[in-house]
Parts: structure tokens; C-alpha cells; sequence
């Protein structure tokens, strides 16, 4: 038998003729229904194996989608919850100043009711040394803003009586006297002018000395004096009136108490501006 003769390593094999156009004998395929095809083992693992994969994607998917649903519906439910509102914690109140006082000094603090209603007053500062010379100016010298002589804790500019008037066979000079005075070398709260006109004929230039000292205080100090005191004044008439806290008084002398015929001639005038109203004495905060 003729054949094709190979070398593999040293041996010579020889294959038969015609044996290169044989193909090894497989079962036919049959197609039709009556016949199955049946996978060899190791087909039907690597079958198995290739399908794998996908099993698991299955099983991933449908684990995960209730999970993510109920995530997603657990959040929805968060964010339509109501927040509720921070509780505010109160601090303890301070210990009560009063405390230490008694009931009866407790209920006259805290009254509704003032023991000593208050009223704003004016004030007056600034330098008073310099309306004793500005009256000066006006033609009545005295003695400059010094501390009084005669009281304790004041201070006072006075004038001589001032004659305004020459004197005539039938009456005296018109006189003008003012009296101001402080609490301290830079403050007024009294002023006092007493006049004396004699002649009727002088009466008007008393008058007009006594409205210029008035003017002076009140004009310096911003101070608009009623009318009303000034008609007083001017008419001889006696009058009480209180003005932002200042009291004005009008006091023509009266000849029944002083047994003088010419007493009501005589005309005293006071401005008090005192000190401001306090709700309380301070000595009822003593302990």
C-alpha cells in the first residue's frame, strides 16, 4: 500500500492512501419532531455557564427594585413629615431685687399710683455772674455773683435800692431793688424785685425797670414769661400762677396790714424756680 510517509522525531509513519478525504462518521441531524437532540456534557456546561451571567442580573434586579422603592418612599415620607417646632427652653427668672425690703416698703415701690406725682420745671445754667453785670449795664450795680453771706450753701448777686427817679416836693424817688439767687455758683432759681413808686407820675418808668430785669433773666435763659404776669405788673395787681414748674408771684402791699397809706404803692415780685419734683424723698430708700 502506497501512502505519504511524515516525519515525526526520528520515526517514519506512514499514512494509508486514501485516508486524508475520510471524515469520521457523525450522526445524522434529524430535524423533525419525533427525534431530540441530546447535548453532550460538556456542551451543556458551557450552556449553563454562558446563561450565568444574565440568572444573575435577574436576581440583582429584582432584589434591588423593592429596596430602592421603599428607600424612595421612606424619603417622600421624611419630606412630607411636619418638622416639629424647637422647644424654647425659659431661662429662670433673676432673683427679685425687692426681696430684701419689707412688704409695706415693697407695695409703695411697685404702687401703681405716685406717692409724689412728678412735673418737668425748668432749669436754669449757665453763668450767672454775667446777668449781674448785664443789670448792671442797665443801670443797677451790685455786688457780682458771690456766695450769700447770711445762708448756708447760696449764691447771690443784690443791689443797693436803686433810686430811679429824682424826689419832688410831694413824693419820694421810685426805688428798684432785685435779690437773685442759687443753689451753686452756676445756677439760678430765685430772683425777687420789690418797687416802690411813690409819684404816680413815676409809675410807669418803675414799671419798665422791672420788666427789663424780668426780660434780661427770661431772654438769657430762653425763657418766654406769660403775658399774663407781665399785665400784673403792669396794673398792680396781685396774682399766683405756676408756669412749667416756676412760680410767679405778683404782691402789691396792703396798707390794712401794714397801717401805711402808701403801701400799695409798694409792689413785690418773685420768680421761684426751685428745685425739680422728685417721685420720692431719697430718705424713704434708706435701709
Amino acid at each position: 500500500m502506497v501512502g505519504s510517509i511524515f516525519r515525526k522525531g526520528e520515526e517514519a509513519v506512514v499514512k494509508p492512501k486514501g485516508t486524508q478525504n475520510r471524515r469520521s462518521h457523525r450522526t445524522g441531524i434529524d430535524w423533525g419532531d419525533d427525534h431530540g437532540y441530546a447535548l453532550s456534557a460538556e456542551d451543556e456546561l458551557l450552556a449553563r455557564s454562558a446563561s450565568a451571567p444574565r440568572d444573575w442580573r435577574k436576581l440583582i434586579v429584582s432584589v434591588l427594585t423593592p429596596v430602592l422603592l421603599l428607600v424612595a418612599g421612606f424619603g417622600l415620607w421624611l419630606g412630607l413629615k411636619p418638622v416639629p417646632e424647637p422647644q424654647t427652653v425659659t431661662a429662670p427668672p433673676p432673683p427679685d431685687p425687692l426681696q430684701t425690703y419689707s412688704a409695706d416698703m415693697t407695695h409703695q415701690l411697685v404702687a401703681p399710683t405716685l406717692t409724689v406725682p412728678a412735673r418737668l420745671k425748668l432749669i436754669f445754667a449757665g453763668h450767672p455772674d454775667d446777668l449781674c453785670r448785664e443789670l448792671a449795664g442797665l443801670g443797677l450795680p451790685n455786688s457780682g455773683w458771690r456766695r450769700a453771706p447770711f445762708v448756708k450753701g447760696r449764691w447771690q448777686c443784690a443791689s443797693d435800692v436803686v433810686p430811679l427817679s429824682t424826689p419832688s416836693v410831694d413824693y419820694g424817688a421810685a426805688t428798684l431793688f432785685f435779690l437773685l439767687r442759687g443753689p451753686s455758683d452756676d445756677r439760678v432759681d430765685y430772683l425777687r424785685i420789690k418797687l416802690n413808686v411813690e409819684d404816680p407820675r413815676q409809675m410807669e418808668h418803675g414799671r419798665d425797670m422791672a420788666r427789663s430785669v424780668i426780660k434780661a433773666l427770661s431772654e438769657r435763659y430762653s425763657w418766654a414769661v406769660p403775658d399774663r404776669f407781665f399785665e400784673a405788673v403792669r396794673a398792680f395787681e396781685p396774682l399766683e400762677m405756676t408756669d412749667r414748674g416756676i412760680r410767679l408771684s405778683v404782691a402789691p402791699e396792703d396798707p390794712a396790714l401794714t397801717g401805711d397809706p402808701a403801701a400799695s404803692q409798694r409792689l413785690n415780685i418773685i420768680l421761684d424756680f426751685g428745685d425739680p419734683d422728685l417721685i420720692r424723698s431719697p430718705r424713704g430708700f434708706q435701709r
